[in-house]
């Protein structure tokens, strides 16, 4: 799915859901956890032009191979190839998106990162004129002090 090029959105402000209408209600969409996942076969990238060379091949060669339609329909094949196909501009779109809005934080983590770190190298300056200052802000040495050496290890 191509991006909207009238979008008046800038890269530091990416474009919402809102900005593009996606339809997924034609797939049933599946959430699995990491096990499932690792359970399934996992085919090169190339699989769908191979899938569709047995398709074509298939009707020629059905009665030698003896397939029940339980162990290979190729109506099912083609539905799930097809599937698989719709989804490719979705998935591209919603990849960039995610990179987009995990970019987009950490823009935001490193501004505020810059301006709290600031903060703390001025709290340190000011603590020498009022230790109160320092003791208000000393939590910060967790996040921003040296830390412990490490040794040498010979």
């Amino acid at each position: 799915m191509p991006d909207n090029p009238n979008n008046p959105h800038t890269p530091s402000a990416p474009p919402t859901l809102a900005d593009k209408q996606i339809d997924l209600s034609p797939f049933t969409l599946i959430d699995l956890d990491p096990e499932e996942i690792r359970k399934l076969p996992k085919p090169k990238t190339d699989f769908s032009e191979v899938a569709r060379q047995v398709l074509a091949l298939y009707p020629e060669y059905k009665d030698e191979l003896r397939l029940s339609q339980e162990e290979f329909d190729p109506v099912k094949v083609a539905e799930h190839l097809d599937l698989s196909d719709e989804l490719i501009p979705y998935t591209e779109w919603l990849e960039k998106r995610a990179e987009q809005v995990r970019e987009t934080r950490i823009v935001h983590l490193a501004e505020a990162y810059r301006a709290v770190l600031a903060l703390y190298h001025r709290s340190q300056a000011a603590e020498a004129f009022d230790p109160q200052v320092g003791y208000a802000f000393a939590f910060l040495a967790d996040h921003f002090g040296a830390g412990k050496k490490r040794g040498n290890k010979e």
